[in-house]
């Protein structure tokens, strides 16, 4: 079992919720479940931000082309994921 949020400084309060959800399953397919709702609100909550720069003219269809000419990959170690 997970520290309280008290005893685990190294946690931000999502990270500790996250896990608390997580001690809770018990089967790798409960697991790939929540992982896929983690990244399909995370995937929605990145569109929503793009569409607000966008619809701001902060950013342009110019801007993603010139990101798609970039080269912005950093090299990792081990993948996190």
């Amino acid at each position: 079992m997970v520290k309280t949020k008290e005893q685990q400084k190294d946690l931000t309060s999502a990270q500790y919720e996250v896990v608390n959800v997580l001690s809770c399953l018990h089967s790798t397919k409960d697991v790939m479940a929540l992982k896929a709702l983690l990244v399909q609100f995370l995937n929605e909550r990145l569109q929503s931000e793009l569409d607000g720069l966008y619809d701001s003219h902060s950013i342009s269809d110019a801007t993603f082309v010139e990101l798609g000419k970039r080269h912005l990959r950093t090299p990792y170690k081990a993948l996190s994921c």
